[in-house]
């Protein structure tokens, strides 16, 4: 089966709910389960085929999406497997609540992408907003698996109560990365905002540079050899996710330690300082 491209008939108007519209329907159902399916833009409800053309290509059982300058909340929302292409920027919730299988952005995405993500993988070529692998709005769990790599730029919070997985971030993030987080790896390839790693208790927040200040609730372990460092650098330049700016060699980094008002043994590694 050939997979489907999707282009929006009227770019102008409100945003448009994506959620649902997934390669798992299209492999259970074929191109009429996803043609019938009531999207939300606006104050109506509209049926896909309503608000998108049809087409042929791309991977068999994958959907690519042209937004043509709409924007498309949630797209990926709960993807379980398959893949999903956008050619453009979509907004919000981007692969929220993801489980498996590939989306790739080619511009930019909203707040709240790859939010509550327990599996599968986002990339995103341009940047992301605030609150990228955090917790869904109310929810309390962040992050707690898969792969997520920006080659732009991505707002405050990042990682925010992150359980387990990867972020990278090729340019710099803002405020509060990785606060009050549990678990996983966050790579900032250009910098961040203040307050990194605010309450966090465990993971890893690679940075090419020490925060200024660096919190004050992180003890300085100094200058010191981490092996580790060459298989992590082996598995993310193998997944595109290891910055430019990043060491290609050596095992020496500056290790913070934190936060320690929160009970945390978390660790901010300075890798440019070596």
């Amino acid at each position: 089966m050939s997979g489907v491209v999707l282009t929006i008939r009227d770019p102008a108007g409100p945003p448009i709910d994506m959620t649902g519209v997934l390669p798992e329907r299209l492999a259970e159902g074929g191109r009429e389960a996803l043609a019938g399916l009531a999207l939300v833009r606006g104050r109506g409800r509209h049926r896909l085929d309503a608000l998108f053309t049809f087409q042929d290509g791309g991977p068999p059982g994958a959907l690519t999406l042209r937004p043509g300058g709409a924007v498309l909340d949630g797209v990926g929302t709960g993807m379980t497997a398959g893949d999903i292409r956008v050619e453009g920027d979509c907004g919000a919730y981007a692969g929220s609540a993801m489980r498996g299988g590939t989306l790739t952005v080619e511009g930019s995405c909203g707040a709240f992408a790859a939010a509550g993500m327990t599996g599968g993988c986002l990339r995103v070529l341009g940047d992301a907003g605030d609150f990228l692998g955090a917790p869904l709005a109310g929810g309390t769990r962040g992050m707690s698996g898969g792969s997520v790599v920006v080659a732009g730029n991505a707002g405050d919070r990042v990682g925010e109560r992150m359980r387990r997985g990867l972020i990278a971030v090729h340019g710099r993030v803002g405020s509060l990365c990785g606060a009050r987080m549990i678990a996983g790896t966050i790579v900032v390839g250009a910098g961040c905002g203040p307050d990194p790693g605010q309450a966090m208790r465990r993971g890893s927040i690679l940075l090419p540079r020490a925060p200024e200040p660096v919190p004050s609730g992180f003890s300085d372990g100094g200058m010191n050899d981490w092996l580790f460092l060459e298989l992590v650098r082996k598995e993310l330049i193998d997944g595109g996710a290891w910055p430019s700016g990043f060491p290609t060699a050596g095992t020496r980094a500056r290790r913070l330690i934190g936060d320690r008002p929160a009970g945390g043994i978390g660790e901010v590694l300075i890798l440019s300082e070596a």
